[in-house]
Formats: structure tokens, C-alpha cells, sequence
């Protein structure tokens, strides 16, 4: 294995990439004195509840000439997931590599001191996890917003006066708590480390050029508006209005009313029920969103809800069998052949459910897996079918599916996006 060289790990959606995630593969490869810089990317489809608003393989080169080194690709179980799961799914990525050294995220802290102390708490005893529901479930039935009853549980069960309440609500704190939690959970090596999010704010959705580190959500709102090729949410309706009349249909035959809420991971009895009532004025996919939404239902966790129906996502399941090579500089390339040095992707020991494999060629490699890992890597690909799919309609025109993919490859000295 690598030995006394630091690679540090970011876990990212970068929908799209821009100058502000070049920052950070910079200020983190500096941070932890690393030799390379590894990313775990969402797919086809991200945290928030959508699809990517280009595919993994453009993002992916736009990674790798922006600064990463390797690229790997998150699980769907995991990216299309709260950020619970979403957190537990990188980390474990970055962890079973075995040569990454640190991990870094962006926050609006910017103190990993806060992270750990607040993530130390609610690992420390169920306690403090039963007490932190129990608050949360209390606040959500006092009328509060779930960002909102979730800050403020945790601000309880903390108890720390250093950390105010706003720090519970930001998105990306909320999700360095996560990433922080899973590293006690798993007992992971990895070092963490936190960057201050500069820039433009993560809700401004104006003009994205006035800005030096632009928001994505101001970018995805430029790209919307402009002729370039993109997918949507409302570009899934058909599909999505399909899945839930058929989960209508099947809710008949179930003998337990309750397993209904087995067609998606984030589903409940309660949304469930604002589905089918709503259901019948179907006409795209955001506007049964803004007619279901509640303070207590988020709109990310809807937009999951729809999408995991739509991908037959039922659960997520812990294990990290194999990971989906995405692309890598020329560079970073004797990293995995150290990998396959220590055993790992060598013919013969592909059946080991406990051992990661890397995904590079999937006509190859796909056979070569356990079943469970098969079973789980169908799912990624069934995701990124329906993608295509989905983009093949909208643009008229054909482009190559995942068996007739390889890895991005590049043979990058110098980043482009040295200047910012």
C-alpha cells in the first residue's frame, strides 16, 4: 500500500462544477499536504431529489481538469438518500480505498472542533439519540419546519452555548455533522477536515458572473433558462406519475397496508396518503410537489421520495462491495494498481462480499461479482438507463450506454482552474 503519502478525500455532487469546487480541491490538497486529491460523485442523481443536471461522465472530466485525481462514483442507494445515508456512503467509499488520508468538506463553520463535538455527542450513547427524536418529533408537531425542528432538538440535546442554533440549520454543517458521525460510526481512519464555504450564497440564484465563487443553484438557474442540454425534474413526470399509479394499484393486493411504504426509502403513510389525493390532477412532476409539500415534509425529501419510486429504491444497504471508476489523471494511476497489488480485483476472490472490487470495464467486471454485489451494482445501472433514457427522448439523440463507457482519462500537469 502507499506508504507516508497523504490523499485526501472529497465527497461531492458537483451539479454543475464550477470555479468554488476548484477552490476547495486546492485549499484541501493544501490543508492536508496531500499528494492527491480522490472524489466520490453522485451519479445520475443527487441528494436533493434530482437528476444530476448533467451526466456523471461531463461532470466527472470537468473534476479531473479542475483538480481531482481520481474520480469514483457514489452508489444510487446512497446519493438519492437523506444525509444520513448520503455521509455513511462517502465516507465508507473514501474508507475501504485504504489509501486515503483525510477526508475534507466545505461548511459555512468552518471549525471541525464543532463538527466532532457535536457528532461525539450523539454517538456516545442512545441515549442521546432517543432524546434528540423525541425533540425533533415534538417541534415538528409545534408547527416547525424540519431544518427548523431539527436545529432546535439538536441545539437541546447538545446543550452547548459555543454553538448557536443557526449552525444546526445550514445545509452544508448539517451534513459535516453527518460526515463526522459516520467516521465514529466505522471507526474510520480518515482525518477530517472542514473549509469555510466562500462565495456566493448556497440560495442566491442571480446572476452567478457577478460573482467570483458563484452558487450552483444560480448556475442551474442560468443553464434552465439557456438552450445548453440538461435534464430536470419535470423531465421524469411521465415516468414518476407511472411508478405512483402503480404503486396505487399494488397497495390492493398488499395484505399489510403498511408495506406501501416499502416502494420508496423516504416514503411514509403520511406522504403516501398526500400523494394519493393529489394524484389525479397530475401534470408535472413540481407541481404535485407544491401541492404536497408540508413544514413537516420537506421539498428535497419529496423530490427523493418520487425518484426512488420512480428507480425501485427500497433501502439502503451498508456494504460497499465494489465502487464505479469514473475517471482518473494519468498521474493517480499507480494508486489502483497498488490496490490490485494488495489483492483487490484479482481473478479468483471476486465472490468476497467484504472486499471492495473497482468497477472499471462493466461487460468484465459486472460477471465477475458476487450476487450481492451484482444485485446492488443493477440498481447504479438501472439509474443510469433511465438517465439516458430520459435524455435520449428530450434531445433526440443516442448516446452510449454504461457497457459502452470507460473510465475519463486524463494527463492533467496543470488545472485550468489554477487562477481562482
Amino acid at each position: 500500500m502507499v506508504q507516508n503519502m497523504n490523499v485526501v478525500g472529497i465527497i461531492a455532487e458537483y451539479n454543475p462544477f464550477h470555479s468554488g469546487h476548484a477552490y476547495q480541491i486546492r485549499r484541501a490538497k493544501e490543508m492536508a499536504e496531500a499528494d492527491y486529491v480522490v472524489v466520490i460523485l453522485s451519479g445520475d442523481f443527487v441528494q436533493r431529489g434530482e437528476p444530476a443536471i448533467f451526466d456523471k461522465y461531463s461532470r466527472t472530466q470537468d473534476a479531473l481538469e479542475g483538480g481531482a485525481d481520481l474520480v469514483f462514483e457514489l452508489p444510487v442507494r446512497y446519493s438519492l438518500s437523506s444525509a444520513g445515508d448520503f455521509a455513511y456512503g462517502g465516507i465508507k467509499a473514501l474508507t475501504e480505498l485504504g489509501f486515503v488520508t483525510h477526508v475534507c468538506f466545505g461548511s459555512e463553520q468552518g471549525d471541525i472542533d464543532s463538527f466532532l463535538k457535536v457528532a461525539e455527542t450523539l454517538d456516545r450513547e442512545d441515549k442521546s439519540r432517543t432524546e434528540f427524536q423525541t425533540m425533533l418529533e415534538e417541534r415538528l408537531r409545534e408547527g416547525l419546519s424540519y431544518p427548523d425542528a431539527r436545529a432546535r432538538a439538536l441545539m437541546n440535546v447538545i446543550g452547548d452555548t459555543d454553538i448557536d442554533e443557526p449552525f444546526f440549520s445550514m445545509p452544508n454543517n448539517i451534513l459535516g455533522i453527518e460526515y463526522c458521525l459516520a467516521l465514529l460510526k466505522m471507526k474510520s481512519p480518515l482525518i477530517p477536515m472542514t473549509l469555510l464555504r466562500e462565495g456566493q450564497d448556497y440560495r442566491d440564484a442571480t446572476n452567478p458572473s457577478l460573482k467570483r465563487y458563484p452558487s450552483s443553484t444560480a448556475i442551474r438557474a442560468g443553464i434552465h433558462s439557456s438552450n445548453t442540454p440538461h435534464l430536470m425534474l419535470d423531465d421524469f413526470s411521465d415516468l414518476i406519475c407511472y411508478s405512483l399509479r402503480d404503486m396505487i394499484r399494488k397497495e390492493g393486493d398488499l395484505k399489510n397496508h403498511h408495506q406501501v411504504i416499502d416502494s420508496a426509502k423516504d416514503l411514509s403513510l403520511d406522504i403516501f396518503g398526500r400523494i394519493k389525493n393529489e394524484l389525479d390532477g397530475f401534470t408535472c412532476t413540481s407541481d404535485l410537489i407544491s401541492k404536497i409539500k408540508t413544514k413537516a415534509f420537506t421539498e428535497s425529501r419529496l423530490k427523493r421520495c418520487l425518484l426512488q419510486s420512480c428507480l425501485g429504491l427500497t433501502e439502503t444497504d451498508t456494504s460497499m462491495p465494489y465502487l464505479h471508476l469514473l475517471g482518473l489523471n494519468t498521474k493517480a494511476g499507480h494508486l489502483l494498481r497498488e490496490l490490485r497489488g494488495a489483492g483487490i480485483d484479482e481473478p479468483g476472490i471476486y465472490e468476497d462480499d467484504d472486499t471492495l472490487h473497482i468497477v472499471t470495464r462493466l461487460a468484465a467486471d459486472l460477471p465477475r461479482l458476487s450476487e450481492k454485489a451484482r444485485h446492488l451494482y443493477e440498481e447504479d445501472l438501472f439509474a443510469a438507463d433511465v438517465y439516458r433514457y430520459v435524455f435520449q427522448r428530450k434531445y433526440r439523440v443516442t448516446i452510449p450506454n454504461e457497457y459502452q463507457q470507460a473510465p475519463v482519462v486524463i494527463d492533467r500537469e496543470i488545472s485550468p482552474y489554477d487562477a481562482f
